[in-house]
C-alpha cells in the first residue's frame, strides 16, 4: 500500500473512531497520519477533538491553536479552542476571537462562539457577538432569539422585547418562538399580556411544554384570578404529558432501613433553592439517609462547589435526556425522589412524570401543586399549605412542625441598623422583588400608602430596573395607579454585599401579592427589616410571607386584604419607636435553626417511606 493509501486509511479509521466516541484511538490514529506526512488544519482540529475528550486538555488546545496556525480565519478550531477555554481562561478565549476576526474570520465565527459564551456566563461577550452577527445576516432568526435572550439575562427586557417579538412574527408556525417573547413580557412587569403570549402558543401546539410551564409559573404572578383556577390550569397541563406506569421498583420496603435520597434541581447554585437548601442539607444526619443530587443546569458557582462537598453523590445530568435521567435515578436505587424546581426557569418535570423512584416529592422550589400525578408529597407546613387549601394540590402534604423553608445566612455581614426614618424625619418603604410581582393592584395599594403620608419615599431594587427603559415603564404605570412617581427610587442589580448594605436604608419593606417575597423576605429578617406582607389566596406560593413572617412572631405584620394593608403601612410607619424595637430585636431564629430543621425534615423523610412500606403488603 502507497504511503497516501495509508494515511488517507488512517484517517478514514480515526474519523470512525471520533464518530464513535473511542477518543483515544481516534488520538491515536490521527498522530500515526501526521507523523507518515499528512497534516492539515482539519486533520489538527480532528486530533484536538480527540484529545480534548479524552482528558488530555494541553494537547488538544496544542492541537487546535496549529490548526491555527496553519489557516488563522479557521473557524471550526477557533469555536472549538474557544469552548474548551471557557469559562476559566476567558482571556485566552478572547485572544482566539480577536486573532481569528483579524485574520478574516466573519459572521460564522460570531455564529459559533455566542454559545459558548452564553454557557459560560458571559452574557456580555454574547451579546456583543450576537448583534454583530445580526448586522450581516438580521434575517437569522435563531440567533436573534439567543440575543433576545441573552439580554433577558442582563437583565435588559425592554431591549429584548423587539427582537423577541420579531422572532415570533418571523417565525409564525413555531409555538416555542412564542415563549421568549412571553418571558421578556414577565420580565419587563406586563404579567398580563405575557400570559396572552403563553396561551396562544399552547392554542397553537397543546404540547408545547416551555410554554406550558411559563404559564403555570406565571398565574402565581396573576391578580384577578383564585387560587382553584391556577389548580385547575396546573391539572390541565398534567392531562396533556401523562406517562405510561413504570416499571416495577426493586426497592426494598423496609421501613426502618438507611433511606437513597435524590434531590434533582437546576438550581444548586446562588438562588432561592440554594439559599433554603445549604443550611439544612449540611445538618442532616447520614446514618440513615444517603443523599444523591441530580444537578440538571448549566450555571455553577460557589454555593455550587459548597453543595458538592455536603451531598454524599453528584451527579450533572443537565446535558442527558429525561430517559436517561430516568435510567440513571432507577440505576442508582433511589427511594424518595424530591423535585426542587417545578415549573421555573430550569424545570426538568419530564423526568418526575416517568417516576423513577417510588416515592416522588416537591419541596422548596415550587410551592405549588405541580399537577403531576406521579408527585406523591409536597413539603409544606401548618401556615403555608392550611387544612382549607389541601384540595389544591394533587399532592399530600406533610407538614413539618415549623416554616418549611430554613434559610442559609449569607456570608456577607449585615449589620442591624436602626429605622432609617429616625434620621430622615421620614418613612422609606421598600421591596426589592422581581417586576412580574408588582402587578397594577400592588402598584395602587404603594400609591394610596404614600398619598397618605406625604413625605414617604419608596425604594424599588431588581435587576431589570438597571435598564432606562423598563424602569420609565414602572414609573408611568405608577403615575398611572396615582402615585407620585417623583418619590419612587428605582435600583438595579448590586453585588451582594452591596445588596444587603440597601436594606439599611429601608424602614420596612412592602411585600407584592399575589405571589409575595419568599427569599426577600428572609433576607430582611437577617437584616433586621420587618416586611409587610397579606395573607395569601390560596396556595403556598401566595402564603410564603405569611408563614415566614409567623416564623418570627410577626403575624401582625399579616394584612387581611388590601385595604387592611394600607392601613397598617400607614399605622407601622406613624410608629417609628415601636419599628424601632422590632429592628433591634428581630432575627432569623428558627428560620435559621437548621440543626431542628433538619431533624423535622428526616422525620418527614421516614413519614414519606414508612408510607410507602404499609401499602407494599402484597410484595
Amino acid at each position: 500500500m502507497s504511503a497516501l493509501a495509508e494515511t488517507g486509511a488512517l484517517l478514514d479509521q480515526a474519523m470512525a473512531r471520533l464518530n464513535a466516541q473511542d477518543f483515544p484511538a481516534a488520538a491515536a490514529l490521527f498522530n500515526r497520519a501526521i507523523a507518515l506526512g499528512l497534516d492539515a488544519p482539519e486533520i489538527r482540529n480532528n486530533l484536538g477533538q480527540a484529545l480534548r475528550f479524552s482528558g488530555d486538555l494541553p494537547g488538544a488546545e496544542a492541537a487546535y491553536r496549529e490548526a491555527l496556525r496553519q489557516r488563522p480565519a479557521y473557524i471550526r478550531a477557533a469555536a472549538n479552542l474557544v469552548t474548551m477555554l471557557l469559562p476559566a481562561r476567558a482571556d485566552a478565549a478572547q485572544a482566539v476571537i480577536a486573532a481569528a476576526l483579524a485574520a478574516g474570520a466573519g459572521e460564522d465565527l460570531h455564529r459559533a462562539v455566542a454559545v459558548p459564551w452564553r454557557d459560560a456566563g458571559r452574557l456580555d461577550r454574547a451579546v456583543f457577538h450576537l448583534r454583530a452577527l445580526l448586522e450581516t445576516a438580521p434575517g437569522d432568526a435563531l440567533m436573534r432569539n439567543e440575543l433576545g435572550t441573552a439580554l433577558m439575562g442582563l437583565g435588559q427586557p425592554s431591549a429584548a422585547l423587539p427582537h423577541l417579538a420579531r422572532v415570533a412574527e418571523e417565525l409564525p408556525d413555531r409555538a416555542d418562538a412564542k415563549v421568549n417573547y412571553g418571558l421578556a413580557l414577565q420580565q419587563s412587569g406586563d404579567i398580563g399580556a405575557a400570559m396572552a403570549v403563553q396561551r396562544r402558543a399552547i392554542a397553537q401546539d397543546p404540547l408545547c411544554r416551555p410554554a406550558w410551564q411559563n404559564l403555570l409559573l406565571g398565574l402565581n404572578y396573576m391578580p384577578g384570578i383564585t387560587a382553584e383556577e391556577v389548580a385547575a390550569a396546573h391539572r390541565a397541563y398534567a392531562a396533556r404529558f401523562g406517562r405510561p406506569a413504570p416499571a416495577p421498583f426493586a426497592n426494598t420496603p423496609d421501613p426502618d432501613r438507611r433511606l437513597r435520597i435524590g434531590m434533582l434541581s437546576g438550581d444548586f447554585r446562588q438562588h432561592p433553592v440554594g439559599y433554603f437548601l445549604e443550611a439544612a442539607i449540611s445538618a442532616h444526619q447520614r446514618a440513615g439517609f444517603h443523599l444523591t443530587a441530580y444537578d440538571i443546569g448549566k450555571r455553577t458557582d460557589a454555593t455550587t462547589a459548597r453543595l458538592r462537598g455536603i451531598f454524599d453523590a453528584w451527579r450533572s445530568v443537565g446535558a442527558l435526556k429525561d430517559e436517561a435521567i430516568v435510567a440513571q435515578i432507577r440505576a442508582d436505587g433511589i427511594d424518595i425522589l424530591v423535585d426542587l424546581t417545578g415549573h421555573t426557569e430550569t424545570s426538568r418535570i419530564g423526568v418526575m412524570e416517568y417516576r423513577p423512584a417510588p416515592v416522588q416529592v416537591s419541596w422548596i422550589g415550587y410551592a405549588n401543586t405541580n399537577g403531576v400525578a406521579a408527585m406523591d408529597w409536597i413539603i409544606a407546613d401548618a401556615v403555608a399549605l392550611p387544612p382549607e387549601d389541601e384540595a389544591l394540590y394533587i399532592e399530600k402534604s406533610l407538614r413539618l412542625p415549623g416554616c418549611y423553608l430554613c434559610y442559609t445566612p449569607p456570608r456577607e455581614a449585615v449589620a442591624p441598623s436602626p429605622p432609617p426614618m429616625l434620621r430622615h424625619g421620614h418613612v422609606t418603604f421598600g421591596c426589592f422583588n422581581n417586576l412580574a410581582k408588582i402587578n397594577d393592584e400592588v402598584l395602587a395599594a404603594w400609591a394610596a400608602i404614600l398619598n397618605r403620608l406625604p413625605d414617604a419615599r419608596l425604594l424599588l431594587k431588581t435587576a431589570a430596573l438597571r435598564e432606562a427603559e423598563t424602569a420609565q415603564k414602572l414609573r408611568a404605570r405608577f403615575a398611572a395607579a396615582g402615585g407620585d412617581v417623583a418619590r419612587l427610587d428605582l435600583e438595579g442589580h448590586s453585588l451582594r454585599a452591596a445588596y444587603f448594605a440597601r436594606y439599611a436604608a429601608v424602614d420596612f419593606m412592602l411585600d407584592p401579592f399575589p405571589f409575595p417575597g419568599g427569599t426577600t423576605t428572609a433576607e430582611a429578617i437577617h437584616a433586621g427589616v420587618p416586611t409587610l406582607t397579606r395573607r395569601g389566596r390560596g396556595g403556598m406560593i401566595s402564603r410564603n410571607g405569611e408563614t415566614l413572617l409567623s416564623a418570627v412572631g410577626l403575624q401582625d405584620w399579616i394584612a387581611a386584604d388590601a385595604a387592611d394593608y394600607i392601613e397598617k403601612a400607614v399605622a407601622f410607619a406613624r410608629d417609628p419607636d415601636g419599628l424601632a424595637a422590632i429592628r433591634a430585636r428581630l432575627s432569623l431564629g428558627p428560620l435559621g435553626d437548621a440543626g431542628a430543621y433538619a431533624r423535622g425534615l428526616e422525620a418527614a423523610w421516614r413519614i414519606i417511606w414508612r408510607d410507602w412500606c404499609a401499602r407494599q403488603g402484597g410484595r
